[in-house]
């Protein structure tokens, strides 16, 4: 064991600082991607009440005298 920290004495600052880097870096990666994963439900979440919206729009404004049953909605 003595032998490889000996080895080792005149190199450890040098490997502790590279794996300070590679833990910075990941946990920089790690952060980038849980922004995007937010970002896209975020967007996913818009889109989809943007497209509820607009059909429910497009439902309330047809006459329903005019529309035949077959659809499957229900109208008044």
């Amino acid at each position: 064991m003595s032998l490889i920290l000996s080895l080792l004495a005149p190199v450890w600052r040098w490997i502790a600082a590279a794996g300070a880097a590679v833990a910075a870096i990941g946990a920089i990666y790690l952060k980038g991607r849980s922004d995007a994963k937010a970002k896209a439900q975020l967007e996913d979440v818009t889109n989809a009440n943007e497209i509820r919206r607009k059909g429910a729009d497009a439902r309330a404004s047809v006459d329903p005298g005019r529309l035949r049953e077959t659809d499957g909605f229900r109208r008044d």
